[in-house]
């Protein structure tokens, strides 16, 4: 008992500092001293009613990203019907759903007739799970974790279901916490959105607002891996700067995650001169500085301080960004 107090603590004590791929890291290495696993995921997935069931942000620990990206091969298309139910050929994750706040432990190795998840077990060595779904949902996620263990001779029992009841929403907790502190120390201007992701552009938390951003974009985008369009963009862009035609973001790098802030472009008058505007509108054709020089009879180095200006004032830093910003051209 004296040890998993000191584990709590410890849990707790690392939500107040560390970022939130960390803390994920540090809670699971933590408890899996407690509760033998060689894999596991923490997932916040959408709570709201008759939709498609969407996981919102995701981690993934000694798991590759890939099991997630064939999950919809495996369980088919799943959502949330108007009791809350999951329809899914995920039979685990359904009864977990259906039994919040008790780990649900199953054999995926026996009794199991699915052909594609027997595959996909197989295939990423699952032999083996322990789902927990938090009985106490956030207003738009359930929280849930799903430890996984890879040999068929090492199953679960009811005394790991117990220990886990007792520490798992503990740990759910205080990644809400870890969360809360991560985002406010991000500052965030008025009418954005914040998410948090990983370098590879897994999200780990996101604003309810940013999902409904990110799809005025791209609308067939769903989380939680960012759109790659995003991610290359930010990777190139030494300002962290991505301007396309309905939504702005801005990024900043906090240890190992990528910060950022979404605005949706707003249909109002674009803040350049006529001439700032001129000069843009040509550079963002692709026009050199002596050729827009050329054109309207102006020097290049005219050119080139209207640019600068017109550059600074929409907030981009290349001419792809610039043809997004100019609303006659995006």
């Amino acid at each position: 008992m004296e040890s998993q107090l000191n584990l709590l603590l410890d849990i707790y004590d690392s939500a107040q500092h560390c970022t939130i791929p960390d803390f994920n890291q540090h809670a699971l290495n933590k408890f899996r001293n407690v509760l033998q696993f060689d894999s596991a995921v923490i997932v916040d997935f959408s709570a709201i009613q008759q939709q498609k069931f969407i996981i919102q942000s995701i981690h993934l620990h000694d798991a590759p990203v890939e099991k997630m990206l064939d999950r919809p091969k495996a369980m088919g298309t799943e959502s949330l019907n108007r009791n809350g139910a999951l329809s899914s050929r995920d039979f685990v994750l359904k009864k977990a759903l259906a039994e919040r706040g008790n780990s649900v432990i199953a054999n995926l190795t026996e009794g199991v007739s699915d052909p594609d998840i027997l595959d996909y077990c197989r295939k990423y060595e699952t032999a083996h799970s322990l789902t927990f779904v938090s009985s106490q949902p956030t207003i738009h996620t359930v929280p849930t974790i799903a430890l996984w263990r890879a040999v068929k001779t090492n199953p679960y029992s009811e005394k790991d279901a117990h220990a886990a009841n007792m520490l798992l929403p503990h740990i759910l907790q205080a990644k809400r916490i870890n969360g809360r502190l991560n985002v406010s120390s991000s500052p965030t201007a008025d009418g954005s959105s914040t998410a948090l992701a990983t370098h590879d552009g897994c999200l780990h938390f996101v604003d309810p607002e940013v999902i409904r951003l990110i799809q005025l974009e791209w609308k067939e985008w769903t989380p939680p891996l960012l759109p790659r369009p995003l991610i290359d963009s930010l990777r190139q862009n030494n300002e962290m700067m991505f301007v396309g035609t309905s939504i702005q973001v801005k990024a900043s790098v906090q240890g190992n995650v990528i910060c950022m802030t979404i605005t949706e472009k707003r249909k109002h008058p674009i803040p350049l001169s006529m001439a700032e505007y001129r000069a843009a509108r040509l550079a963002a054709e692709g026009l050199s500085y002596k050729e827009i020089a050329r054109q309207l009879d102006i020097s290049p180095a005219t050119i080139r301080n209207q640019l600068h200006s017109a550059y600074r004032k929409l907030g981009v830093s290349n001419k792809t960004a610039l043809r997004n910003a100019l609303p006659d051209l995006a």
